[in-house]
């Protein structure tokens, strides 16, 4: 039997998951060539590049700190907050950011996916920082918009995993035993252990072969786990 067998519903984390390239903050970065992209034209390439990374250093310490779990600031609020943004440039450096924080389905695992819907009810529970409506674009694109029975991302509430409250939030949708639903993700502080406190199977995707208590079943990726096969 293999893992997939055990489980009625498959809920998933989205970033290296089955989205890659994202959250593209490095020192490398062109801010401005992605801003003057989508029409910004009065902010100039320093402004633009600090007002990014200063909002990026100020939300990721909000992130590691699990006093914000609960009380997590929007990306417009960051803007202001940690980059001093003005009213008027918000919407063009909020894109610009989202430009950034956004990543790509494949064909091979966006096929996948489709497969797996027509066996099991799929949901994602994911951590975003802009609004969704780009990752809802490139579900579109990659075909995968109309497999999923929920789609939970962060930025529609003030909610940040690992909160327990984005997992029952889409386990209320599905309606099903948390022991029926299988959780797949790559991180065991934000996915792992807080699937595994509400009863759901976990399942962590990485290259380290040791165990963890929070986890169920480990493999290399998604591609990889219709070959494992249970006891």
């Amino acid at each position: 039997m293999t893992i997939l067998q055990n489980y009625s519903v498959i809920m998933l984390d989205m970033n290296s998951t089955f989205m890659f390239g994202e959250d593209r903050f490095t020192a490398s970065e062109n801010f401005y060539r992605s801003y003057t992209r989508i029409g910004g034209t009065d902010l100039s390439p320093q402004e633009v590049d600090r007002s990014i990374r200063d909002c990026y250093a100020g939300m990721l310490r909000d992130y590691q700190d699990p006093a914000r779990y609960d009380d997590f600031p929007s990306l417009h609020e960051g803007l202001k907050q940690y980059a001093g943004v003005d009213a008027q440039h918000i919407e063009q450096l909020a894109a610009t950011f989202a430009a950034h924080e956004i990543g790509t389905v494949s064909p091979d695992y966006a096929a996948l996916l489709r497969t797996w819907s027509k066996t099991h009810r799929l949901a994602v529970v994911s951590n975003i920082w802009a609004k969704k409506s780009p990752w809802l674009a490139e579900f579109h694109r990659a075909g995968i918009h109309d497999i999923w029975q929920t789609i939970v991302f962060s930025s529609d509430t003030r909610h940040i995993k690992p909160s327990p409250v984005l997992f029952n939030k889409a386990a209320a949708v599905l309606a099903a035993p948390m022991a029926e639903i299988l959780f797949i993700g790559d991180s065991i502080r934000v996915d792992m252990e807080p699937a595994r406190n509400l009863g759901m199977a976990t399942l962590w995707l990485t290259d380290s072969t040791d165990g963890h208590p929070a986890v169920d079943y480990i493999a290399p990726s998604l591609l990889d786990i219709a070959a494992i096969q249970t006891a």
